[in-house]
């Protein structure tokens, strides 16, 4: 393969790609940043010490593509730890996260840096398509009731990350990021976080008083699989949710931007909490300690609305497949 070189002039793009067992769609996800039109782009995978071909994979792809680049972190950290290695080492004007397992569309970074570059923006994100395997496909944020001029500040992101809330949370989107935004060693993911990284990053930038963008057309394709992690709430990371949420909180007072929409966002996350504290001792048979998390904190109960609903979906999927069965 005849190696592919791009000058050294300081990319468009610094596309970070957190790595942690990703084959087998690593390969996809490279392609669809290195196909990206109209900018100059550098990938930056790091290695979280996961166990498959990922890495050796991502070494064979950077021997024979200069504007990929090989990171691995000193031990497992999560997303957020090796992001801040890509933080560390990018070039690019605008910093980019592409999760291993998702691919991008070829236009998105041309369309998110021209909003950005025209309103001087320090973010700027874009819907999601979200696909998978026996899911349909849909946009992410369809029906959200979201300001018209596409402005996101501190409030309207607080109002849109209420966590299990009937909207879609503007925490899962993916902004690409002003690289000036890191100079001098500020801003970088929490590393104790594995879930919520992103949420925590953006929340402080806000916080900073950095411009926020939406554009309206959705150039990042979130694939939903059985191993993704997003979506999993377990007791240990709900509780680094909460412990970061509550240095979040003691910057907001501070500062004087204690308003409803925070609070709201703040009781959902305490709520998550208690919810997921009940679903661990039920699992567990620890009956009294799942009753004690609810008490502590009663409005979690309506939480439980959750599982019974995926509950009665299998078993109607259940008694739909024996019933088809029974009468061939």
């Amino acid at each position: 393969m005849t190696p592919i070189r791009q000058n050294a002039a300081q990319p468009d793009v610094s596309v970070a790609i957190a790595c942690f067992n990703a084959m087998p769609y690593l390969p996809e996800a490279i392609d669809s940043a290195l196909q990206q039109r109209g900018v100059t782009i550098e990938v930056l995978i790091v290695d979280d010490h996961g166990s498959d071909k990922s890495l050796a994979y991502a070494r064979e792809r950077a021997a024979s593509d200069s504007r990929i680049r090989v990171f691995q972190t000193p031990e497992n950290q999560g997303p957020g730890g090796a992001r801040n290695i890509a933080i560390e080492n990018m070039r690019g004007r605008w910093y980019a996260v592409l999760d291993s397992d998702d691919v991008i569309e070829p236009d998105r970074f041309a369309a998110m840096i021209a909003l950005g570059e025209r309103h001087r923006a320090d973010l700027v994100a874009d819907d999601l398509t979200i696909f998978g395997e026996d899911i349909p496909t849909a946009r992410f944020l369809d029906g959200s009731s979201l300001p018209d001029d596409g402005v996101i500040d501190l409030d309207t992101y607080f109002r849109h990350t209420v966590m299990f809330g009937q909207q879609a949370s503007l925490g899962f989107l993916k902004p690409i990021i002003r690289a000036s935004v890191f100079e001098g060693g500020k801003h970088r993911y929490r590393p104790d976080l594995r879930i919520g990284e992103d949420d925590e990053l953006i929340a402080q930038l806000l916080l900073g008083g950095a411009d926020y963008r939406l554009l309206p057309s959705a150039g990042y394709r979130y694939r939903k699989h059985a191993h993704s992690i997003s979506h999993r709430l377990s007791l240990a990371n709900a509780q680094r949710m909460l412990a970061a949420e509550r240095d979040l909180r003691d910057d907001i007072v501070r500062m004087g931007r204690l308003t409803p929409a925070y609070r709201r966002r703040y009781r959902s996350i305490e709520e998550a909490v208690a919810f997921t504290q009940a679903i661990e001792a039920l699992k567990q048979r620890r009956v009294v300690a799942a009753i004690g998390a609810i008490l502590r904190n009663p409005s979690a109960a309506r939480h439980f609305s959750m599982p019974l609903s995926a509950l009665a979906v299998r078993w109607r999927k259940r008694i739909s497949t024996a019933f088809d069965g029974s009468r061939t």
